[in-house]
């Protein structure tokens, strides 16, 4: 059978093939406006699936980026508070050294209490510095609560944790973007070691220091001291105590120093070190401490600076007082070197993700982006075609059966 094909039927053709014929040129034109080939993943299935990846990628990125913004301003305040603290500590050790002085009249130790009072204050309002989001540096993770207050007695007291904030830079790498107060205010390293001296039983005339006092047996809890007493020959002997009980008593040799080794249960190994001028009668009392408190020590060389220039237990706790802030500027040293490596850290990974960022923004480039001499010529091509198309289109619907009539 012949099908009789009707002038509707034409026309119901040539009508779809203008419509195809507009819409690739409405959809070339549309790619040379945004600049990209894929809008649906229909346009290229397997190219928009690893568009989609590349997309993934590079808001992870970006989550990371900011994450390395923050922790750079977070450790920029740790930074700045922490070289505040080391300039406030060793003015607090020049003063000390000038009270030292015996030649020092009584308005000098007044105005370098002064000094000293405003420095202790210093050091407070520090110890709680805030970050623009008005958390606590020097908290831990307890950020809304000040982390140092005095108590009744002038004793400051740490009201933090031993948390470090961290920031996550990487997929598995973390930064530590804060340092607890308890670790860079009260956990200085001992600079005599295993036990911190007491000096209230100095003689008259003496000038005697402690060097060193160490413990091998890490978990003896014992407060020891030690007294010296005249021989009978011109020389000293020493006794040791623990607690009230004498445990070894001997000819003091201060080349030698002093050692014990505890009997059983005991597994004490005592070296102790001194120097200076020793009179009978000295005695030092040795408490139990790995490290030492910055306020503690500012508090007692304010103390001390009220007492007589020529009172032994006054110079011998002001050089302690030196010993100990010459530890913890050691100390905040150390901790702004952590600082520094978190910094450095920080630049090598936002080094790192910008290298990378780039080269996703090229490999999603390479998928998606347009490529314009070629979309142009297909333009050119399409709105060819449509001319065409709406000419035999303009043909066809003037045909009419009358025409021929």
């Amino acid at each position: 059978m012949i099908n009789r094909v009707s002038t509707f039927s034409q026309y119901q053709n040539l009508t779809s093939n203008l419509m195809r014929k507009q819409g690739a040129v409405n959809n070339t034109n549309e790619q040379l406006a945004t600049g990209k080939r894929i809008k649906t993943a229909g346009d290229d299935p397997i190219a928009s699936v690893s568009t989609q990846n590349y997309k993934q990628q590079l808001v992870q990125i970006e989550q990371f980026q900011k994450s390395i913004t923050l922790a750079n301003n977070r450790l920029g305040t740790l930074e700045t508070s922490l070289k505040n603290v080391e300039t406030h500590v060793d003015s607090a050790k020049q003063k000390v050294i000038g009270m030292i002085n015996g030649a020092m009249a009584g308005d000098d130790k007044t105005a370098f209490k002064n000094e000293l009072e405003s420095l202790y204050e210093g050091l407070l309002n520090l110890a709680n510095t805030q970050d623009e989001g008005g958390n606590y540096v020097f908290a831990g993770h307890q950020v809304r609560t000040q982390p140092f207050i005095e108590d009744v007695n002038g004793d400051v007291q740490y009201k933090g944790d031993s948390g470090h904030r961290q920031a996550r830079i990487d997929t598995s790498v973390h930064v530590n973007t804060s340092q607890p107060g308890n670790l860079v205010f009260m956990g200085i390293e001992n600079p005599f070691g295993d036990y911190r001296p007491d000096y209230a039983g100095l003689q008259d005339g003496s000038s005697l220091s402690l060097l060193s006092a160490t413990n091998l047996d890490s978990d003896d809890p014992a407060a020891y001291s030690v007294s010296f007493v005249d021989d009978g020959q011109g020389g000293l002997n020493y006794e040791l105590y623990d607690g009230s009980q004498q445990v070894a008593t001997g000819s003091y040799d201060p080349a030698q120093g002093i050692q014990y080794t505890g009997q059983p249960p005991s597994n004490a190994e005592l070296d102790l070190q001194f120097t200076g001028d020793v009179k009978p009668g000295d005695s030092v009392k040795l408490d139990k401490r790995d490290t030492i408190d910055l306020f503690e020590t500012l508090n007692d060389a304010i103390m001390y600076s009220e007492y007589p220039t020529s009172s032994p237990e006054a110079r011998a706790g002001l050089q302690r007082s030196i010993e100990e802030l010459n530890a913890s500027y050691v100390h905040m040293n150390q901790r702004r070197a952590e600082v520094g490596t978190g910094l450095k850290t920080l630049e090598t990974y936002e080094a790192q993700h910008q290298d990378f960022e780039l080269s996703l923004n090229k490999a999603k480039g390479s998928l998606e982006d347009l490529d314009y001499s070629k979309a142009v010529i297909e333009l050119n091509e399409d709105m060819l075609a449509l001319q065409a198309s709406q000419a035999a289109f303009n043909q066809t619907k003037q045909l009419s059966l009358f025409n021929y009539l």
